[in-house]
């Protein structure tokens, strides 16, 4: 009997409407569609994680559904930093002496951080999950794609660049101790998965980058936000791709600077999302979503809208997957 493909599931970023995953996994959970492996990007990472983790659909579905905004953004620093924020630019206008740091973002996502580690276990790595997990950030230094995974799923005859970090009792201070072939991608080890997702998420302007030695790391939507590519590498033999990022759709109601800069950043990386699924993913799920990507209110709506586009995709996964 020959064996199945090993199926790698990546799940995509974009803000709330990554929700709409959760209904994917709810159809394929019942379908029994496997999934050996699983990738995300931003939103996509918080879903992949808790799944990777151990949580099933639907009790990744009854977190979402208790979720509250409090829970993921951090209002308290909004305000403080803004005003950082404002004084540094007055002060570049008019030449003036401004010696406090400007903070990179409103947010720094601790709140994140910690939501994730209250559902995975606090501080859980990369080895100790499930199922393989990969989460993808950016350098914004340089661009270079960064890959959290554990090590055994990298093959180190492609081209890549294999760094090792060790946490002591201060965790949140990496210390860099072994390097691998320097080339192009970089693939971390080490790190806590709820450290990875909050630099996976962490949309410029919006939240603070995360800093990793002299790494600053931001969205993993900036070069990779459905990561097939990165399934491929951690030896996935049939990809499913989720896309709910920016779908073409003209956005009505841009309103506040959260929307304006969470909309420009998709339609600026729409182009290349669909050039990579079109060449790496066997199968591509794009759920039809009409709602404000930043509204925690229609979660319900988020994940039906992810459980119609699964549906109507199963007899062609079928297909493909066993034929």
């Amino acid at each position: 009997m020959t064996a199945r493909p090993l199926v790698g599931l990546a799940l995509g970023g974009g803000v709330m409407r990554g929700m709409a995953h959760i209904g994917v996994l709810k159809v394929f959970n019942k379908a029994g569609i496997p999934i050996d492996m699983v990738a995300g990007t931003s939103a996509g990472s918080i879903v992949a994680a808790l799944y990777a983790s151990g949580h099933s659909p639907e009790r990744i579905e009854k977190i979402a559904l208790e979720l509250r905004s409090c829970d993921i953004f951090d209002y308290g620093t909004i305000y403080l930093n803004l005003l950082l924020i404002a004084g540094d630019v007055l002060a570049r206008v008019l030449h003036l002496p401004y010696s406090i740091p400007s903070p990179m973002g409103l947010m720094r996502g601790h709140r994140l951080e910690a939501l994730i580690n209250k559902y995975i276990g606090q501080n859980r790595l990369f080895g100790q999950t499930e199922i393989p997990l990969g989460i993808t950030a950016v350098d914004v230094r340089d661009g270079t794609l960064v890959v959290f995974l554990e090590s055994n799923f990298i093959d180190h005859e492609t081209k890549s660049l294999m760094v090792e970090y060790l946490y002591g009792k201060d965790v949140g201070t990496p210390v860099k101790f072994h390097t691998i072939v320097p080339l192009e991608d970089v693939f971390l080890k080490g790190i806590p998965v709820a450290l990875a997702v909050r630099a996976s998420s962490a949309v410029p302007g919006i939240f603070e980058p995360v800093r990793l030695g002299d790494r600053i790391l931001v969205d993993g939507g900036v070069r990779e936000n459905v990561p097939v590519y990165v399934l491929r590498r951690m030896g996935a033999d049939f990809v499913i791709a989720v896309d709910v990022g920016y779908s073409g759709h003209r956005v009505v109601d841009i309103s506040n600077i959260f929307k304006l800069l969470a909309n420009s950043f998709e339609i600026v990386i729409s182009e290349g999302i669909n050039l990579k699924l079109e060449h790496c993913a066997d199968v591509v799920i794009r759920p039809l979503i009409k709602a404000d990507p930043w509204d925690i209110k229609r979660t319900r709506y988020f994940i039906g809208q992810g459980e119609l586009a699964a549906t109507k995709v199963l007899d062609e996964i079928k297909q493909k997957l066993y034929n």
